[in-house]
């Protein structure tokens, strides 16, 4: 079915065209942004992460890992999106294409390789099977209400048909420059997702329940989480940038009363340390 087919999906998209038309008249929304694009910048670092294991697991898993962000023009590819360096707006991890950069209004189309879920990954998801991994579109736009606040929609769906289906988020955030090279940003944000999906991460088949004996579960489409999160970025000099943040979400719906979720709500933490060029 296509994406546009799917209620929230095409109400998620109304929405988008609904931020863009609203833009004030004075701004063109084809228009160049303030400061032109640079050629190429990039930057590469570490990043450390502590988070449930997975989504609705009551354990943890704490992991170091390298991050890199790569950006010429309109194209940019990064697996941190706080690795942004000369402009300030947000990246979303994977291979992005910037549609629209108008200073109230932006947009961005790409691809991002998810990694699926492997059932020795967590004892609680052994005979359930591996999810595969998958390449996910996603199309994202962001309006500035206010210089500080922005408010964010997405829209990502499984380009492989791998049982990722398609969810949708709201998100809204603000920020504040609380030193001269230091900025501290909040955020909420609400998330829906399809059956599928739902299915795919936290339904149990009949097959399922036949192996490890927990009782099946078919979950529907519904809201997934709603989240909360406060980080920070700040410029240590013109070469290096620290990057960190906490954050939290609790389950919604289905995906909370699976019998695969032993934690409703979970937390997870960042930080990072990139070298910039």
């Amino acid at each position: 079915m296509s994406i546009l087919a799917r209620p929230w999906c095409a109400a998620a998209w109304a929405l988008c065209a609904f931020a863009a038309c609203a833009a004030p008249s004075d701004e063109r929304l084809d228009a160049p942004p303030a400061e032109s694009a640079p050629g190429w910048e990039g930057a590469i670092g570490l990043l450390l992460s502590h988070r449930p294991a997975f989504s609705g697991s009551d354990g943890a898993v704490t992991k170091l890992s390298p991050g890199f962000f790569l950006r010429h023009g309109r194209f940019s590819i990064t697996n941190a999106s706080g690795f942004v360096t000369r402009r300030a707006e947000d990246v979303s991890r994977g291979l992005g294409i910037d549609l629209l950069q108008g200073s109230r209004v932006k947009a961005s189309v790409g691809l991002r390789w998810d990694n699926g879920r492997r059932e020795d990954s967590a004892e609680a998801l052994r005979g359930l099977g591996d999810i595969r991994p998958t390449m996910r579109a996603r199309f994202s736009m962001t309006t500035s209400l206010t210089p500080a606040w922005r408010l964010g929609l997405g829209v990502s769906t499984d380009l492989f048909g791998r049982g990722g289906g398609y969810i949708g988020d709201v998100s809204l955030a603000r920020e504040w420059r609380v030193l001269p090279k230091t900025v501290l940003g909040t955020a909420v944000g609400l998330s829906y997702a399809g059956d599928r999906y739902l299915q795919t991460w936290y339904g149990i088949t009949p097959e399922q329940a036949a192996r490890t004996g927990r009782p099946q579960f078919q979950p529907g489409a519904g809201p997934r989480d709603v989240s909360a999160s406060v980080g920070f970025r700040s410029e240590l000099s013109r070469d290096w940038l620290l990057i960190g943040g906490l954050g939290t979400s609790r389950l919604l719906g289905d995906a909370a009363r699976s019998p695969l979720t032993t934690a409703r709500t979970g937390w997870g933490a960042n930080a990072g340390l990139a070298w910039r060029f």
